[in-house]
């Protein structure tokens, strides 16, 4: 019986466990090796993309083994990409992108900016995981962004601790603000300004994607469709 994607998100996340598996595109390394052992960063951005053409059609994987998965996983693991997103309870990496246990690292803050915290989660994720793929991940109608948008139109300053979103987000969706750009735009904007920050403000990430160890990129999940576009 087909599947459809509300049920499927209404599964346990536990249940993904072996997602990959079921489909030779998205098999997981053999036991004791890295998911993305392998391949280049470009290739495991093309299996994250392949999983989300799978969950935008709902063709969801035969979901079995999970205890095989997550005893192989106790005492280690290696995530082929890690991902930046939004706290938002509609964006689930793992759901989105059909991956299993130990695919993915992700940090989830409202407005998927990053901060000295999360900049040194994914630099943690390159340097002792091994993640080769590191995507920023905006939203539509990102609840996060209307609200510094807003904000910012009316030079007004959210309440605290709100203002700490605010003051990160701000400078790079200013430009749309100011041409009374859309809220899609300034969502587009966010994304690429948390890129750069990450190209430009740690080492570690910088010299992983010059040297071509890491692929950084932008991408903004559309919720309706459940289509995620890159930038």
């Amino acid at each position: 019986m087909p599947i459809n994607r509300a049920s499927f998100l209404s599964a346990s996340l536990a249940a993904m466990g072996t997602a990959a598996a079921a489909n030779p595109a998205l098999a997981a390394a053999p036991s004791g090796s890295a998911p993305g052992a392998g391949q280049t960063p470009q290739q495991l951005l093309d299996r994250l993309m392949a999983g989300n053409k799978r969950f935008v059609n709902s063709d969801f994987p035969t979901q079995n083994h999970v205890a095989e998965k997550r005893e192989m996983l106790r005492d280690t693991q290696a995530p082929f990409a890690a991902i930046l997103t939004c706290a938002d309870s509609r964006v689930i990496p793992n759901f989105i992108f059909v991956q299993g246990l130990g695919d993915l690292f992700v940090t989830r803050v409202a407005g998927n900016y990053p901060d000295d915290l999360v900049t040194g989660s994914l630099e943690y994720a390159i340097e002792h995981l091994g993640s080769r793929v590191v995507m920023v991940l905006g939203h539509q109608n990102c609840g996060a962004i209307k609200a510094v948008y807003s904000a910012s139109d009316e030079h007004q300053t959210l309440p605290p601790h709100l203002i700490t979103i605010q003051r990160l987000i701000a400078p790079g969706i200013q430009g749309v603000v100011q041409s009374k750009g859309t809220i899609r735009a300034a969502i587009d904007a966010n994304v690429r300004a948390a890129k750069e920050v990450l190209a430009t403000t740690s080492p570690i990430i910088d010299s992983a994607v010059k040297s071509g160890k890491v692929l950084l990129v932008g991408a903004v999940y559309k919720l309706g469709t459940g289509e995620v576009a890159l930038l």
